[in-house]
């Protein structure tokens, strides 16, 4: 793709995505507050899980659509530093946006409840393989933040101080 720009899918996509995450972050940090809408902390977690799930879902699609569409040259020939990071740290975001719901999936010993409509059923895994699934949930949430943060303060960079146009490529409603 030589455009200057990702196409409206894949900008709806990525908007949406980052909707859910940051929901899904909000979720078990506010169990008081969401629980009272939910019906306690087992609302709180089934929307939590199912969430992740649909995350999952839309990491694959997203993967697809940037398969298909491809992705606008944004940083010039000379920003080689610049295009490794922004390569590495997208390589990064897919791979826990994919990681995180499966290994929640994984951990769980009761069955996830999928937004309420179907129930999907624990893996039979040994304790061992739940307690390591638990151990990289918990702990690559701290990288998932850290992306987030990195991800939102490099787009921020770019706007107002390279005022290069990256993170107007991915704004809505800006052709």
């Amino acid at each position: 793709m030589s455009a200057s720009r990702f196409t409206p899918r894949q900008i709806t996509l990525h908007w949406l995505t980052a909707l859910l995450i940051l929901l899904i972050i909000a979720l078990p940090y506010g169990s008081d507050f969401f629980g009272s809408f939910l019906g306690g902390g087992g609302g709180v977690f089934t929307l939590h899980k199912s969430l992740g799930l649909l995350v999952l879902a839309l990491t694959v699609l997203r993967l697809l659509v940037r398969a298909r569409d491809g992705a606008p040259h944004l940083l010039g020939d000379e920003a080689r530093l610049q295009r490794l990071m922004a390569k590495s740290g997208h390589i990064l975001l897919y791979a826990l946006l994919l990681l995180m719901p499966l290994s929640g999936l994984l951990f769980g010993k009761r069955p996830v409840n999928l937004f309420w409509l179907v129930e999907i059923a624990p893996l039979p895994l040994s304790d061992g393989a739940r307690e390591l699934a638990k151990t990289f949930h918990v702990t690559a949430q701290y990288l998932l933040f850290a992306l987030i943060l990195g991800h939102a303060g490099a787009a921020l960079w770019h706007h107002h101080v390279r005022r290069d146009g990256v993170l107007r490529a991915m704004l809505p409603g800006r052709d």
